[in-house]
Parts: C-alpha cells; structure tokens; sequence
C-alpha cells in the first residue's frame, strides 16, 4: 500500500512538468465529468489515471475530510501530484488500471473516477481493468468514466499513423469503443451501467505552439509502444538498436506534417473529441 516499491511494469513516456502545462483542455470539461456524482464529505475515492493530479486535488476539495487516492502508471505524473498536491487525505501512487489491487483493498471505494485514461488499456485487457476497478468498489459505489470515444481525434490520426508507418514506429495505441462495445464491457466486468454516450467536442487548439505541446504531451508518447498494455511497457523511445534517432525523425516529420494539416478555416488547430461517457454502479 506504500509508495516505496514501484511496479514491476511502469509507463516512463508521460513527462509530468510537460503533461501539466496542457491539461488546459481536460479542466475545460471537468465540471462536466463531475456532475453526475452526489460527491459528499467524506467519500473515499479512487482517481484511475490521475496524471499530474489537478483533477484529483479538485475531487479531495470536494470530500474533504474524506480519502482521495490517485494512481498513474507514469512515475513522472505521480512525483508531480504528490509535490504539487499531496497532503492528508490525499495521497498518489504508481499503478496500473490492471494491477490496481496493489495499492487499494477491495471494497475500498465510494467512487472510482477515471478520465481520459482507459483509452490507453489495450482492447484485450479492457476487461482485467474494470475488473479491477469493480473489485475496488463498495456495493453501490460508483464508477464515473471518461474516456476516448469511437471517432476520437480521427483527422490526427490518419496524419499520425501515416507518418509512423512511414518511419517503421506502430501506429495508434488506441482503443475507442462505441457504446454498446463499452456497455458490454462495463457489464461483462460486473458493473451496472447506468449511462454510456458519445459526446462530441472541439476542444480548443489556439495555436501552433498550443497543437504541438497537446501532440508532444499526450499524443506522439503512445506512439512506438509495441502493443504494451495500459500504461506502456516501453517508452518507444529508440529503434530496435537501441538508436533514438529513428524516433526522432518520426517526431519531427509528425510536428511539422500535423501543423501543415490540421489547421482548420478560422486558423485554429482545435480538435474534434469524442468522448466515451459512461456511469456504472457495481450492484
């Protein structure tokens, strides 16, 4: 249950200082993702995917004088949350959505929140995850989901995985159900759905500059996995040799192809989102 032994499989792509500076278009949507929840004081929850931990922070406020926990299989993202926001009653731990009993007991959870994370779950270990995430729950707590959608940044990454075929580096490491794949999920892990939607957004990419720290923070890291599982067993970083300049050249041709193709008639770089919505409760 303790931070001083790290998990056997960890994701070091993630750069927490870099994910934190371009969270700016998740907060946008937050008190969209937290409606659904009868939040109270003092709730226990889980935050699965809790990167740099803005969101977490904003939940523990929320609880207090409640337990929050987030986990994050990026050890970079979780020494961020615990310098920027650890404190009693809110504590951030290295783990994978498929491996969460190492940090939490089941039954532990009131609610167990997750955005824009399980996306990164390859398809065949959807269901060991929420699995996990249904053992954490208490009966009737609830699970609040956020998460990439079938369509999902569709014009970014038809450039993307053009350019990654190109260089030899594995395409889209994402997977983005539609409702009934994530209802079957959900229901399969022994979850009751009590809502699953697409929601489409555009969510604001200002600039170049604003384009390329959204690409290098949250996008170009999938890229090169491998087919790692949910938190990436590898980096991507470097060619079968071991050589970094493979991945390099991708990243670079991947910046400048991107900002060339996707700016869009009002000068803008937005992106069209789709969201996977869901709330679930375990019986």
């Amino acid at each position: 249950m303790g931070s001083a032994t790290p998990p056997a499989v960890a994701d070091p792509a993630f750069t927490g200082a870099v994910y934190a500076g371009a969270t700016g278009h998740h907060r946008a949507h937050d008190a969209d993702v937290l409606a659904p929840v009868a939040w109270r004081a003092g709730m226990r929850v889980l935050d699965v995917g809790c990167g740099v931990g803005d969101l977490t922070a904003r939940v523990a406020g929320l609880v207090a004088p409640g337990e929050v926990l987030g986990v994050d299989s990026s050890p970079s993202q979780v020494e961020h949350a615990r310098a920027a926001y650890g404190r009693e009653g809110l504590r951030f731990e290295v783990a994978r959505a498929q491996e969460l009993d190492r940090v939490v007991p089941a039954g532990w959870a009131d609610v167990v929140l997750s955005v824009a994370v399980l996306h990164w779950v390859v398809e065949a270990d959807q269901p060991a995850a929420l699995a996990q995430v249904a053992r954490a729950l208490v009966p009737g707590g609830v699970l609040r989901l956020d998460m990439g959608g079938a369509g999902q940044i569709a014009a970014a990454r038809e450039v993307l995985d053009e350019v990654a075929a190109e260089h030899g580096v594995p395409g889209s490491p994402w997977f983005f159900p539609d409702e009934a794949t994530a209802t079957d999920l959900l229901v399969g892990a022994g979850l009751r759905p009590v809502s699953v939607a697409l929601l489409r957004q555009r969510r604001g990419m200002p600039d170049a500059p604003a384009l390329e720290a959204w690409l290098r923070s949250q996008v170009l890291p999938g890229y090169g996995r491998g087919g790692s599982s949910g938190g990436a067993v590898s980096s991507g970083g470097a060619g079968p040799s071991g050589d970094p300049a493979p991945r390099a050249a991708f990243e670079a041709e991947a910046l400048r192809r991107c900002t060339a193709a996707l700016r869009r008639e009002d000068g803008s770089y937005d992106q069209d989102y789709v969201r996977l919505d869901a709330v679930a409760v375990r019986p």
